[in-house]
């Protein structure tokens, strides 16, 4: 091989390394000051850094490794994106409009209200019945006898009755609020989606549409 041609195969392996040799590493040390060195020490290399060439220029960035927590962290955060998007989607197969909502919590709400207003008619039609079964055992004792077995038998059945339903209306209007809650949070989620879709603020007048 002729000298000239073993030179320059010489002098492009010595550039070559030479420009190897001009990058360095950009990190901060235990103390939060910037280092730059030809190499990293081990433990800091999980705190992310540079890779600058001999005038400062950034060749390459290396993020910081993230710690188990932060780990568990971000995919709580990606699992909450997702599960919000999925709900969004859900909202919308069901409703066009923050109105859409409002008229299904008037028609949920008015079926409770039915509900509870039966149950209270009953409750009301027991204790008329009760209180003529508490008269004529009144009567029984002004007469000096003792109250009839069946009647107080009758009188409590009628006092559980009524403390069942009592319980059953509670119940309902539990139920009541949870769903009034719900809606709502549903109609806000909807103002939301509606302005994203639309590029406008959502205006009550807009429920006509």
């Amino acid at each position: 091989m002729p000298n000239r041609l073993i030179a320059l195969l010489l002098t492009l392996s010595l550039t070559s390394l030479a420009a190897d040799a001009r990058q360095f590493f950009r990190y901060k040390d235990a103390e939060g000051q910037t280092v730059i060195n030809s190499s990293i020490p081990p433990n800091f290399v999980r705190n992310g850094y540079e890779i600058i060439d001999d005038k400062g220029v950034v060749l390459r960035e290396v993020a910081p490794q993230l710690s188990d927590e932060e780990i568990r962290s971000r995919r709580a955060e990606e699992q909450r994106v997702q599960d919000a998007r999925a709900q969004d989607a859900e909202l919308m197969k069901l409703y066009r409009s923050p109105a859409d909502v409002d008229r299904a919590m008037r028609t949920w709400l008015s079926r409770l209200d039915m509900e509870i207003r039966l149950k209270k008619n009953r409750i009301d039609i027991m204790r008329s019945q009760f209180n003529e079964l508490q008269s004529r055992a009144a009567d029984q004792e002004r007469a000096g006898q003792d109250v009839d077995t069946d009647l107080l038998v009758q009188m409590a059945e009628f006092e559980s009755q009524i403390s069942d339903y009592q319980t059953e209306i509670d119940l309902v209007e539990a139920r009541k609020q949870e769903a009034r809650n719900e809606f709502t949070a549903d109609r806000n989620r909807m103002v939301i989606i509606y302005q994203r879709l639309h590029n406008r603020t959502w205006q009550e007048s807009d429920s006509a549409n």
